[in-house]
């Protein structure tokens, strides 16, 4: 890179790992990093920091997906500088992925410590430090797990515990929380002695004001996660779930072993516990979750619980004594025990309602209709707001500068070639705020034309699929409710002011 060129313009990027990692410290990094844009004539118009987060996946990294989305966009940097390669990416895959997007955008990612030499060998020597780079992630997170794992075995405590407890600082032996321990003992009592299921007993928490130690409301899920928690016997549990807990690891490769604490229940109270939740455990009866997206009733995604406002889910309503079925409609939230109001609603008598309701139009004269949505576009306040924090930072620099050459850091003539660029790019950025804010509110007219008895026509015909039948529905329907109380549907049209 030669230091006769024109400037050119850098983000800097730092990233700092957990702490088990020795590693620079993110100043460190800064320092080095503006020393070598300033012996390269590179101006670092913006800093982009992660903290504490590893560099294996970039999905993970809020400022490197922003820094990426900026240096993607036309006025983009030259350059992006980071201390090693590392700190870009860990994982060779997506650090190839990444460099290669700038890449078109003429965009080079610059380690400033691992300096490459010209010529035709420099991308293959690129390839071999991020391979060293994934290796090392590789063994360090497996004697890290390995390490986690042997103090398992020896009932360590590493997380935070449960409902109940607490523990001081430092690594102590966690100690009964009376105030959330009473929440404890009654789950268990509604579960053992009034036989609850899991959302009952969620609805019955909430109904006595009882939340989580998160300030939210119970639901059945977390209610059967307490119940399964072998802590509460005294036990310590390790490697239960993957993939952020929505996967659940085989037995043979979980660890139990026996902590320190004080348990909240007996052996005798967990043996029945442990027979009675199988049924409420997820994959227990061999049914799973659909995976498909598809409403399951020409209604799906169109159908409102009344009292939060949440989505009504269909519901197949098997009977376990006889071979019927009851299909209906009832909101998830009361389904996890979130709110107590029971709205439940027939599918059939819904589809009924609805019908009938389409048929008043066709009854009073207003089959075909032609309606208008007016859609409101106004500017977007991200880049605004981004262009707000650009001057915050080059008036920080612009006062440090100052301060280098007060100090006798810098020279005078150091201090004006730094003002002077500065100011360049403040100029520049008032411009583009400018144009921002005269930017016009734009207001679109959408015209649909629809016939209501080709949509009851549609509705009716059995030969159609139920996607099919909800997207003509929605182009009409903008959402509909259910009155338990009155017996009554209200139904809300896109085409009724």
């Amino acid at each position: 890179m030669n230091q006769n060129e024109s400037l050119k313009t850098a983000f800097g990027y730092i990233r700092v790992s957990t702490h088990m990692q020795e590693e620079i410290s993110p100043e460190a990094q800064k320092h080095e990093l503006q020393k070598w844009a300033k012996q390269h004539n590179i101006l670092i118009t913006q800093w982009f920091q992660d903290n504490g987060i590893s560099g294996k996946k970039a999905e993970n990294r809020t400022a490197f997906q922003n820094m990426i989305a900026l240096a993607k966009e036309k006025d983009h940097p030259d350059y992006i500088l980071a201390w090693k390669f590392s700190r870009f990416a860990r994982n060779q895959e997506e650090s190839i992925v990444y460099k290669s997007l700038l890449r078109k955008n003429n965009v080079q990612v610059v380690s400033i410590s691992e300096p490459l030499p010209d010529g035709p060998f420099a991308p293959l020597i690129e390839r071999i430090i991020e391979w060293m780079d994934e290796y090392y992630s590789i063994r360090l997170s497996g004697e890290v797990k390995r390490g986690m794992k042997e103090k398992a075995k020896k009932g360590g405590y590493q997380s935070a515990p449960p409902l109940g407890y607490r523990r001081e600082k430092g690594d102590t032996v966690p100690v009964i929380y009376e105030p959330e321990a009473k929440i404890y003992r009654l789950i268990k009592k509604y579960f053992i002695q009034d036989e609850y299921n899991p959302t009952t007993i969620a609805r019955t928490l909430n109904d006595q004001g009882y939340r989580t130690r998160q300030g939210n409301r119970f639901e059945a899920r977390v209610v059967i996660y307490i119940l399964r928690n072998p802590f509460y016997i005294g036990k310590i549990r390790w490697n239960r779930s993957s993939h952020g807990g929505y996967y659940e690891n085989s037995p043979e490769d979980v660890i139990v072993s026996d902590g320190q604490h004080e348990p909240l229940c007996t052996n005798e109270e967990w043996d029945i516990i442990s027979k009675r939740i199988k049924k409420y455990t997820p994959g227990s009866t061999g049914r799973r979750r659909s995976k498909t997206l598809l409403p399951h009733y020409l209604s799906g995604g169109l159908f409102r619980c009344p009292i939060c406002g949440a989505s009504m889910c269909y519901q197949r309503g098997v009977s376990k004594k006889l071979p019927r079925a009851y299909p209906y409609f009832c909101c998830w939230k009361y389904a996890k025990g979130i709110h107590p109001e029971n709205v439940n609603a027939s599918a059939p008598k819904t589809e009924e309602a609805l019908l009938n309701s389409l048929q008043e139009f066709v009854d009073h004269g207003h089959s075909d209709i032609t309606y208008t949505v007016e859609k409101v576009e106004e500017p977007s306040g991200n880049d605004a707001a981004q262009y707000e924090q650009l001057l915050d930072k080059l008036a920080i620099r612009k006062q440090r500068a100052k301060e280098a050459y007060l100090d006798g850091i810098d020279t005078k003539e150091e201090y004006r070639e730094n003002r002077e660029l500065i100011d360049a790019e403040v100029k520049s950025i008032k411009e583009k705020l400018a144009t921002l804010e005269t930017a016009a509110v734009i207001t679109t007219t959408e015209e649909f034309h629809v016939d209501i008895r080709e949509i009851i026509l549609k509705l009716k015909d059995d030969t159609l699929s139920t996607l099919e039948k909800h997207t003509a529905l929605a182009a009409i329907l903008d959402y509909m409710e259910y009155d338990k109380e009155k017996d009554e549907y209200s139904f809300y049209y896109k085409f009724e002011e």
